[in-house]
C-alpha cells in the first residue's frame, strides 16, 4: 500500500478529527496515486495517522476511513461491512428499524463518499439504494457483492440477506472526482417489483399519530436515491410549533403551498396532521418535474388533502399567478442551489429570489418554512438572505424555530462540512 506524508505544521486539523487532507498539505505530489487507491497517511515525522483512499484529481487528496493502525483491511469489503453494520445498529437504536432512513451518511459513518438509503416498503421488504460520490466509494460500489457477502456474516436481523440493492451512481457531483455518471443497476431478485413506483414507509412527523406514512417514490429514476429522508425532524418541529397557533386551531380549512415539492413529503405529512384534526387541507404543489408532481399529488391525496393543485414550472420565474398572501402555510425547500464555492454568489441570489416569492405568498399570521440544503451557505448567510427577502416584501417575520437534518443523518463536531441542512420556521406579520 502506498504511503503519503503530511507537511510539517499541516497535521493539526487532521489530528483534531477532520477526515480530509488536501493536496497542498502533502509533502509530495499525489500524481502517482490512482483515483480511489487505498493509502496510508503519515504524519510529518513518518508515523501512522490513518488508512483511507486518495484521488490526485481532487483538492481533497486523502479521505480517512480508519485511524486504527491495526485495521489494515479498513478499505477492503470486510472493513466496509463492519462500518455498515455499525451504522445499522445506530439507526436501529434511533428507532428507524421499521421505516425508511439513511443507513450510511459518508464521513459520519466512517465511509467517506458513500451514501446508502434503506427503503422499507409497504410489504416490509427492504430496498437499499447505494450511491458513490467519490472515487474510493466508487470502488466499493463496483464490488458491492463482496461487501454484501461480508455484511451478511455480521448481520443478525435478516433483512440484509433478502434486500434488493440498487447501485445508483448517477449524481452530477461525481464529475468533481473525475467519475462518470452510470445507469442504475440492480443486485438481487427484483422480479415483479416496480421500483419506479415503489411504496415506501416513512416515519410520521405527527407524534399523536405515529403510524408510518406510505409514499409513492421512484427509486430507480428519481432524484438522488428517490426520496429525501432528511426533512422528517424539521416537519415534526414545525408541527410542534403550530399545535396551538391561532391560524391552525379552530379552523375548518388550511391552504398549503409546497414550493419545490418533489414527491410531496412536506405536503403529505402536513395533510395527514391537519385532516386527522378535522381540518380540510388544500394543497398547491410546485415543481419543475411533471413526474414528481404526479407522485406528489398521489401522496398528498392519500394522506388526506381534499384539494390538490399542480403547478409545473420554475419556482424562480413561474409564481406570478399565485395570489399575494394567499397561503396559510408556505414551504420553500429547493434543491441545493450552490454546488461549489464558485457558485456561492449566484446560488445565494437564487435563494433570495425564491424566498422573496415565499415571503410574498404567505398570509398574515401564516407560517413560512424556509430551507436550504447547500452546505456552502452557512447559517448566518442563510438568515441574512431570509431577512432581505422579507424586507423586499415589507414583511416582518418572527422566526420561532430552527432545525437541521434528521438524526439518521448524523454529524461530526469536527467535520462542519457534514452539517448541510438548514430549516427556519417563522410567523408572518
Amino acid at each position: 500500500m502506498k504511503k503519503i506524508r503530511l507537511k510539517a505544521k499541516h497535521d493539526r486539523r487532521f489530528r483534531t478529527g477532520h477526515p480530509w487532507a488536501y493536496s497542498n498539505e502533502l509533502q509530495d505530489s499525489p500524481k502517482g496515486i490512482e483515483p480511489g487507491e487505498a493509502l496510508e497517511l503519515l504524519d510529518p515525522a513518518g508515523k501512522f495517522m490513518a488508512w483511507g483512499y486518495g484521488n490526485p484529481a481532487s483538492l481533497i487528496t486523502f479521505r480517512a476511513v480508519s485511524r486504527e493502525e491495526t485495521e489494515q483491511d479498513a478499505m477492503a469489503p470486510a472493513g466496509v461491512a463492519r462500518r455498515l453494520e455499525a451504522a445499522w445498529k445506530l439507526r436501529h437504536a434511533l428507532g428507524f428499524e421499521k421505516v425508511s432512513h439513511r443507513l450510511c451518511f459518508g464521513e459520519a459513518d466512517r465511509l467517506p463518499g458513500l451514501i446508502v438509503d434503506r427503503y422499507v416498503q409497504a410489504d416490509h421488504s427492504t430496498v437499499l439504494v447505494v450511491q458513490a460520490q467519490t472515487a474510493g466509494a466508487d470502488r466499493w460500489t463496483r464490488d458491492f457483492e463482496s461487501v454484501l457477502a461480508e455484511w451478511r456474516k455480521l448481520h443478525r436481523d435478516g433483512w440484509v440477506d433478502r434486500a434488493i440493492v440498487i447501485i445508483k451512481n448517477d449524481s452530477s457531483s461525481r464529475k468533481i472526482e473525475g467519475l462518470q455518471q452510470d445507469a442504475a443497476k440492480i443486485l438481487g431478485d427484483a422480479h415483479g417489483r416496480d421500483l419506479h413506483h415503489a411504496r415506501i414507509l416513512v416515519r410520521s412527523a405527527d407524534l399523536a399519530n405515529p403510524a408510518p406514512l406510505e409514499f409513492s417514490a421512484d427509486l430507480m429514476g428519481g432524484q438522488k436515491t428517490g426520496f429525501f429522508l432528511d426533512q422528517w425532524a424539521n416537519i415534526q418541529l414545525t408541527l410542534e410549533r403550530l399545535e396551538n397557533w391561532p391560524t391552525v386551531t379552530g379552523r375548518k380549512k388550511i391552504r398549503i403551498l409546497d414550493l419545490c415539492c418533489y414527491v410531496g413529503q412536506w405536503s403529505a405529512q402536513l395533510a395527514r396532521y391537519f385532516s386527522k384534526r378535522g381540518i380540510s387541507v388544500e394543497v398547491t404543489l410546485v415543481d419543475a418535474s411533471k413526474a414528481a408532481l404526479q407522485q406528489a399529488e398521489k401522496n398528498a391525496r392519500a394522506a388526506g388533502a381534499t384539494k390538490v393543485e399542480l403547478v409545473e414550472g420554475d419556482v424562480l420565474h413561474d409564481l406570478g399567478g399565485l395570489a399575494d398572501k394567499g397561503f396559510d402555510l408556505v414551504i420553500s425547500d429547493p434543491p441545493a442551489l450552490i454546488k461549489g464555492r464558485k457558485d456561492i454568489p449566484v446560488g445565494t441570489h437564487a435563494y433570495l429570489q425564491l424566498h422573496t416569492q415565499a415571503a410574498r405568498l404567505v398570509a398574515e399570521q401564516g407560517t413560512w418554512v424556509a430551507c436550504s440544503c447547500s452546505g456552502l451557505l452557512i447559517e448566518d448567510s442563510f438568515g441574512e438572505t431570509l431577512a432581505k427577502a422579507a424586507r423586499r416584501q415589507n414583511r416582518s417575520i418572527s422566526w420561532i424555530a430552527r432545525g437541521g437534518q434528521a438524526p439518521d443523518h448524523p454529524v461530526l463536531a469536527d467535520f462542519p462540512e457534514g452539517r448541510y441542512l438548514k430549516c427556519w420556521v417563522g410567523i408572518a406579520h
